[in-house]
């Protein structure tokens, strides 16, 4: 089955993706071919269109697509999206010299659970799962990640950090 492996940035999808025993393919490596060029500030403009001729899913089996846009290709079977916290994801954003309105963009991304409501109409409530990653070590989100992956746990529970935006007012 192929898998995507997506969250906002900063989750840690490529830490947790490189971990595992399958087939990787990430989807930062392939921005150029899949994107418009760039905006004003350097940021990739994807072409959904381009990113499914470019990263054709049914060529692959049993691989990882990582990337917080890899919930957008066509066949996949099993959609992960990795959450934290906005607090926490400030912090490892902050860490990699963000500006501090793409971290605030990425946190209310995170805040309003855009990218696991976009899976949801994409591939469906049951095809889903998400992994809060906030206080969890690398080794513990591999673990759940597996257990996922192996359908160990079910797609039932949402995390919500809607709550967190009152923190910011």
């Amino acid at each position: 089955m192929n898998i995507a492996l997506t969250g906002t940035p900063g989750t840690g999808k490529t830490s947790l993706s490189s971990k595992l025993d399958r087939n990787l393919v990430s989807i930062n490596d392939y921005y150029s071919d899949i994107s418009n060029g760039k905006d004003e500030e350097g940021n990739w403009l994807i072409d959904l269109d381009k990113l499914n001729e470019v990263i054709n899913v049914k060529n692959h089996s049993n691989t990882i697509f990582e990337g917080h846009a890899s919930h957008f290709l066509n066949d996949i079977g099993m959609t992960i999206v990795l959450r934290c916290n906005p607090k926490i994801l400030r912090e490892r954003l902050d860490s990699r010299d963000y500006t501090e309105e793409k971290i605030r963009e990425n946190m209310e991304a995170e805040a309003l659970n855009i990218i696991t409501e976009e899976a949801i109409e994409i591939y469906g409530e049951k095809n889903v799962f998400e992994l809060d990653t906030t206080n969890k070590s690398i080794d513990d989100s591999v673990t759940k990640l597996k257990d996922i992956i192996n359908g160990n746990i079910k797609s039932d529970k949402r995390i919500d950090y809607s709550e967190t935006i009152m923190d910011w007012y």
